[in-house]
């Protein structure tokens, strides 16, 4: 399996940088869900957008940015197995959604310490979530799973994992083996 990304940057006590998740489920369904900083990606262009002017604008204009976004994801996060594109079953949050968080996101940071990081490994509460699934037909196709992101996430940190079953009595403890 090969992913697509670039070296990953760390912050503080956590990741700052926008995230992917990748999992295998034992029905052969393959999940991948993004978290992104919604600010972040808009200012990999040459615009600046500062979260203040963001979470201000009009419902009608923030939806041209939401569907912007949606765009990139449409256009540009491509997954393959072997050279063949895979068609994303894609489950995109509403403008409403993002918007609603992007506020939050707003007032968090008013009232917030502003000298600690926003973001740590367990608190990415204001981070955008797209999630995507396909069900690959053989177990064996796994291996030519190639993913590639938006270049505009920037660094991506990626988890990825396959289903490793076992079955406990009653009381015994489990461990990962």
């Amino acid at each position: 399996m090969l992913m697509t990304t670039a070296a990953l940057s760390v912050e503080g006590h956590g990741l700052a940088s926008a995230s992917a998740k990748i999992e295998v489920r034992p029905s052969r369904l393959v999940e991948l869900t993004v978290q992104f900083d919604f600010v972040e990606l808009l200012n990999h262009g040459p615009k600046a957008y500062p979260l203040a002017v963001v979470a201000a604008l009009p419902d009608e204009k923030f939806a041209l940015l939401y569907k912007e976004v949606i765009k990139l994801f449409d256009s540009e996060l491509k997954v393959a197995l072997d050279t063949k594109a895979v068609v994303l079953n894609k489950r995109y949050p509403t403008a409403q959604q993002m918007f609603s968080l992007l506020k939050g996101q707003l007032v968090n940071s008013q009232f917030s310490n502003q000298t600690s990081k926003l973001y740590t490994y367990s608190d990415r509460r204001f981070f955008q979530v797209l999630a995507f699934d396909f069900k690959l037909a053989t177990a064996q196709e796994l291996n030519q799973l190639t993913v590639t992101f938006p270049k505009e996430l920037g660094d991506i940190y990626i988890t990825y994992s396959k289903p490793k079953s076992s079955s406990l009595h009653p009381g015994e403890p489990w461990q990962p083996n």
